[in-house]
C-alpha cells in the first residue's frame, strides 16, 4: 500500500513473477487515470492477490483491456494442468466448495466433470449479477476455501 508519501512501501523479498505481474498490471492501469490497490497478501493465498476494480466504471474496462495482457500468464497457469489433478477426491472437494458457495448466495456451478472448471452461472434463487470481484465473493471464498482440495490454486477469486 502506499506510503504516507505515496510511494510504495520497501518489500524485504523479490517478488516472483506471479507478483510482479500483479505490480505490473496496477501500474498499468493507474497510468491510464484508475484508482486501483495495491497487490496485497492475504491469508491462506501464496504471493500477492489483487482485487480488480468494477469494471462497469467508464474508462475502467478500456484501461483493463489495455493492461489485463500482464494477467494472462497468470489466468493460463491458473487453469493448466487441470486434467492432472483431476481425481475421484479433488472432485468431491471442488463439488463441496461450490455447493458452499452456493450456500452463500454465490452463483457458483457444479465443477465441470471433464477438467473440473468451476463457473459462475444462472442459478435458480441466487442474484446472479455477483460476480467473482465482488466483495460478496471473497467473503464467500474466505468461508469455503478449507473445502478447496489441496494443490487447487485460490487467489480470492475462487479456483479456476
Amino acid at each position: 500500500m502506499p506510503t504516507a508519501n505515496g510511494s510504495a512501501g520497501a518489500t524485504t523479498t523479490q517478488p516472483n513473477s506471479g507478483d510482479q505481474a500483479l505490480v505490473d498490471y496496477v501500474h498499468c492501469m493507474r497510468a491510464r487515470g484508475v484508482t486501483i490497490d495495491d497487490p496485497a497478501p492475504r491469508p491462506g493465498h501464496s504471493g500477492l492477490s489483487l482485487n480488480i476494480p468494477d469494471l462497469s466504471v467508464p474508462g475502467v474496462s478500456q484501461a483493463d483491456g489495455q493492461c489485463k495482457h500482464f494477467l494472462a500468464p497468470l489466468i493460463a497457469a491458473k487453469g493448466a494442468g487441470a486434467h492432472d489433478r483431476l481425481t475421484p477426491a479433488t472432485m468431491r472437494g471442488l463439488l463441496a466448495y461450490a455447493r458452499c458457495m452456493r450456500s452463500h448466495d454465490i452463483p457458483l456451478l457444479d465443477p465441470d466433470p471433464s477438467d473440473g472448471h468451476l463457473s459462475m452461472g444462472d442459478v435458480a434463487g441466487i442474484n446472479n449479477s455477483v460476480g467473482r470481484q465482488d466483495p460478496q465473493f471473497h467473503d464467500a471464498d474466505a468461508a469455503c476455501r478449507h473445502l478447496l482440495p489441496r494443490g487447487i490454486p485460490d487467489d480470492g477469486t475462487g479456483p479456476p
